[in-house]
This record gives C-alpha cells, sequence and structure tokens, in this order.
C-alpha cells in the first residue's frame, strides 16, 4: 500500500461520541459528527481509557474508510477528549 492510498483511507483525528460500547465482546460504536457511524475494537482505544469509556463520552478518534460488518468506517484509534 502506497503512503497516498494510505491518506486517502485515514482522516485527521475528529471528535466523535461513545455510542455503544460492549467490553465483553471488546467492540464499540461511535457516533461522527456527520451522524454516520464507526465501528471500534478495544485494542484500538487508549490503553488509559478502555475500562472507563462510556456511553455519552466524547473521544478524539481517527477514523478509516473501511467498512467493517455494518458500519461504512472504523476507528484506528480512539482516545479519550482532552478538555
Amino acid at each position: 500500500m502506497t503512503r497516498e492510498s494510505m491518506k486517502e483511507r485515514v482522516r485527521p483525528m475528529e471528535q466523535a461520541t461513545v455510542y455503544r460500547s460492549n467490553i465483553r465482546n471488546g467492540t464499540g460504536v461511535l457516533s461522527r459528527p456527520d451522524g454516520s457511524l464507526a465501528w471500534f475494537h478495544m485494542s484500538s482505544v487508549a490503553q488509559s481509557d478502555v475500562l472507563t469509556l462510556q456511553q455519552g463520552d466524547v473521544v478524539d478518534a481517527e477514523i478509516e474508510n473501511i467498512p467493517q460488518g455494518e458500519y461504512a468506517s472504523r476507528a484506528a484509534s480512539v482516545r479519550r477528549h482532552a478538555q
């Protein structure tokens, strides 16, 4: 994969909201500012946030435009938004 194709797949960090999180299966869903949903795996969550992330939390996420299951995109990196 070339650097140019990587740039097309990964967007800059954006704020999103935790729509759903399931620690048992290690996955969750983010609600993006445009209303679309992005899937994430707990392995993409900052280590300090894995056990504390809850529905409604604002996060900074790096979203890949790659489908994951029923979702049009997935998060490559998720961390709690520093206010």
